[in-house]
């Protein structure tokens, strides 16, 4: 039994609320995945200036876990009415509810603040990319990093 306070679904799933809550459309969970991780490891991604989670040089190992995860914390998400879920052309896609936009309305934190900030980068920089070109973005960076 893991008793970590990071990565737990709970965390996972406060995140991907104020993603979903920035990114203002649905999107199904490989584009938050990988949203999310980009977010999380923005400076790695040369996106942000920084990393939320601090320097680490596996960084990109963690991207194989991560859309499991993420999965996880949506079902929680979504069974506490804080996100919608419709299907589409491209599988299912989420979307914050009323109920989730006050969640997101109520944290108020260094962190959620930073996260905010990062999220609205992030999104805009990739708002034209394709949810298979966002992932190509991460694996070639994570190529670019095992060979220098």
């Amino acid at each position: 039994m893991r008793n970590s306070v990071f990565n737990t679904p709970f965390e996972n799933m406060l995140r991907i609320l104020l993603l979903i809550n920035t990114l203002k459309k649905p999107a199904n969970v490989d584009r938050l995945a990988a949203l999310d991780f980009i977010c999380i490891f923005g400076k790695k991604c040369k996106v942000l200036d920084k990393n939320l989670h601090g320097n680490n040089e596996f960084g990109f190992s963690e991207f194989t876990t991560k859309r499991e995860r993420i999965k996880e914390a949506m079902k929680i998400a979504v069974k506490n009415d804080f996100l919608e879920v419709e299907r589409s052309e491209d599988g299912f896609v989420y979307s914050i509810s009323e109920r989730g936009r006050a969640v997101v309305r109520s944290l108020e934190s260094p962190y959620a603040h930073d996260y905010t900030v990062g999220a609205k980068i992030v999104c805009n920089r990739f708002s034209s990319f394709t949810d298979d070109g966002i992932l190509q973005y991460i694996s070639d960076l994570s190529t670019e990093t095992m060979e220098g």
